[in-house]
């Protein structure tokens, strides 16, 4: 008789497989909120996890991405352009694109970049004239007169020097 039949009447008749070598996964039934730790290979000291809606959730620190929400179809922020357009509108792109086209048809458009710009501006010059600020108080502490005139006394004798030289 051939093996596969003989494997298949037994499997038939109710006999069970032997299977020598080999663990089954034993899976712990958790309690929805219930918090354990694991320990694997990536992390020894163990993650701390839990049970939430059905799934194993892992307990961390940090934020996910996508924390910033879009102010007008509060959207999470996931795409890098989304991102992007986030940072400097507060908006998703598409929401972006909307509020442009908004001001476009209204009008309204130019002065809104020329408003951006003069802000842009405000900023930049507030900002140099810190760097400007800080920079004069710094060269107050650091400028001695009196090297400044051993340096150029130094030099007036070298040139006069150098002009002897030539002469003779």
């Amino acid at each position: 008789m051939n093996k596969n039949i003989k494997k298949i009447q037994s499997m038939l008749a109710g006999e069970k497989k032997i299977q020598v070598g080999a663990e089954p996964k034993t899976i712990q039934q958790r309690k929805e909120g219930e918090v354990w730790t694991e320990a694997s290979l990536a992390n020894p000291k163990g993650a701390e996890w839990t049970k939430k809606d059905g799934k194993r959730v892992q307990i961390t620190k940090m934020p996910g991405r996508g924390f910033d929400e879009c102010r007008d179809c509060e959207k999470l922020i996931l795409k890098q352009r989304d991102q992007d357009t986030y940072n400097r509108m507060q908006r998703c792109y598409v929401c972006q694109i909307d509020f442009e086209n908004d001001l476009k048809a209204k009008n309204k458009w130019h002065d809104w970049v020329m408003g951006l710009e003069k802000e842009r501006w405000a900023a930049i010059e507030k900002e140099v004239s810190e760097i400007m600020k800080e920079m004069a108080e710094q060269s107050d502490k650091q400028f001695d007169p009196t090297v400044a005139y051993a340096i150029g006394n130094y030099e007036q004798s070298k040139n006069r020097q150098d002009i002897a030289k030539e002469m003779n």
